[in-house]
Formats: C-alpha cells, structure tokens, sequence
C-alpha cells in the first residue's frame, strides 16, 4: 500500500510539478543597462538616463507580487573595470510592485549620488533583483546596472 502511495507521488512530481513550473515566469528588458556621465550630488531618473524603461514582465497565468531589492554584487559577479556601488541606498526602487497575468509594468528607479569629488571618473556596478514570494515556486531575476560618473 504505502509503495503505491509513494509510486504516485513520484508520478505526480515528475509529471505534473515541471509543466507547472514551466507555465510561468518572470522577465525583463533590463539584462543589463549602462548609465553614462552622472555627476556627483545630482539625482537621476534611470529611466530616462538609460534611454529604455525598466519593465518587468508577469508571465504567469495569475496576478503577482513582485519584491524588488537592490544589491551589491560579490566579487564573482562583477563586471571587469567596475567596483560595487559603495552605498545601495544610492539606488531606489519600490518595494513590491504588483503585475497582472502576463502584464507588464513599468518600474520607477532613481539614482541619487552624493556630493563628492572622489567619485568623479569611477564606475560603479549594482543589481536590482525582482523576485516573487509566498509561492510553492518562486521566481527571480537580477538586472545589471553600471553607473559611469562623469570625470
């Protein structure tokens, strides 16, 4: 009885938990983007800076929340000839954003550099991550941002 049991647990994870998680997902047009001639003590909209729209996609057949996060790369992950963004805070980001079944919104990201002359002519790299939570499969993706301050 109790290998019957374990037999269509297995049938049922094998063949039935993969084409569920197959059947959702989440995406972006922010791979990676490049924010040149930042001045330090200025604000910026990432937006309009990297001349495309940070969007995310749901492709999931229901609504879902989004939790967004900006974080500081490992040295593993970092892109040659840049340093990790000193302070994350730098970067903001809404902390959820909430998507419809395969919708796709727009996300707000500002930058704002302090006023200091040591930053002038370095280039700093940080990740925005958007991940789903509270599901049985949950979902994520980093978008690369490499910030180039202006000499």
């Amino acid at each position: 009885m109790t290998r019957k049991i374990l037999v269509c647990i297995l049938f049922f994870v094998i063949y039935f938990l993969p084409s569920a998680a197959m059947a959702g997902g989440l995406s972006s047009n922010w791979g990676e983007v490049v924010v040149n001639n930042v001045e330090p003590g200025k604000s910026y909209d990432l937006n309009k800076e990297a001349g495309t729209f940070f969007t995310l996609k749901n492709n999931f057949d229901s609504d879902t929340v989004l939790k967004l996060q900006v974080l500081e790369p490992q040295d593993s992950e970092l892109k040659p000839g840049y340093e990790p963004i000193p302070d994350v805070s730098w970067i903001s980001v809404p902390k959820e954003v909430k998507i419809g079944a395969m919708q796709e919104k727009t996300v707000p990201i500002q930058l704002r550099l302090p006023a200091d002359a040591q930053l002038k002519g370095r280039k700093f790299h940080v990740w925005v991550w958007s991940y789903t939570f509270g599901q049985a499969v949950g979902v994520g993706l980093k978008s690369r941002i490499l910030i180039n301050v202006s000499e």
